[in-house]
């Protein structure tokens, strides 16, 4: 099967999937492939697909008893050595930004929220409002350029054809309920109110997918044109 149009997905948790970022590969015509990694899943060769994205999870980068965090690691080192695009999505963009050579950090308190966002590059990173939902912070890579950020952290950065973004542009109503359950009390704690968050969640779902699918594009634009420059343009 032609790499070219592969898309491959790094799962960590049933209610992290790919979501509108899945949907829109599909419409573009890529074949998508997840692998669940908290099911043992341990994908092989990067080169094999067009991007690489690896998506949120409950789980901390800096926490090394993670059972497939060193594969997955050495999975994107593969892939940034081969050149293959990473968009990389909350934990994702985290253990990206690793990679790369950048760091991660404890907040003193999680950021939740629809939450507008900076952006020195509207054509990449829409304003927003997005959802940000994450308890570690990015610490941009060397050399690397902030394209978003909130007043608390960064929230999307470029290197090379490497896209990472802290908020979560993959997000349904259906996994914002399931993240909501599970983590009530630090939406207390951040004085964000259950109902309305998922209320406004629910009143975004085309809106969101519109904004997924923008970024989508613009990240694989340069992929179907393999004569073009690098993936997100200069």
């Amino acid at each position: 099967m032609d790499e070219d149009r592969r898309v491959l997905f790094l799962q960590h948790q049933d209610d992290c999937g790919p979501g509108h970022l899945g949907d829109r590969a599909v419409e573009l015509g890529f074949t998508v492939e997840v692998a669940d990694l908290a099911r043992g899943a341990r994908p092989e060769d990067p080169s094999r697909f067009a991007v690489v994205v690896p998506l949120g999870s409950d789980d901390s980068v800096l926490d090394r008893s993670v059972p497939h965090l060193a594969h997955e690691r050495a999975f994107l080192e593969e892939a940034v050595a081969a050149e293959v695009p990473v968009l990389g999505v909350c934990f994702g963009a985290q253990l990206l930004a690793t990679v790369l050579g950048g760091r991660v950090r404890p907040l003193d308190r999680p950021e939740i929220g629809w939450l507008p966002v900076d952006t020195t590059d509207p054509r990449i990173i829409r304003p927003g409002p997005w959802l940000v939902w994450h308890l570690d912070a990015i610490e941009c890579p060397p050399g690397a350029d902030v394209l978003a950020s909130t007043p608390v952290c960064v929230q999307a950065f470029r290197q090379g054809p490497h896209l990472g973004v802290q908020f979560h542009p993959e997000a349904t109503p259906e996994s914002a309920r399931a993240w909501a359950a599970k983590y009530e009390d630090a939406l207390t704690r951040v004085g964000v109110e259950r109902s309305a968050l998922l209320e406004e969640t629910e009143r975004r779902r085309s809106w969101s997918r519109e904004q997924a699918a923008a970024l989508f594009d613009r990240v694989v634009d340069d992929v179907s044109r393999p004569c073009s420059g690098t993936i997100l343009g200069s």
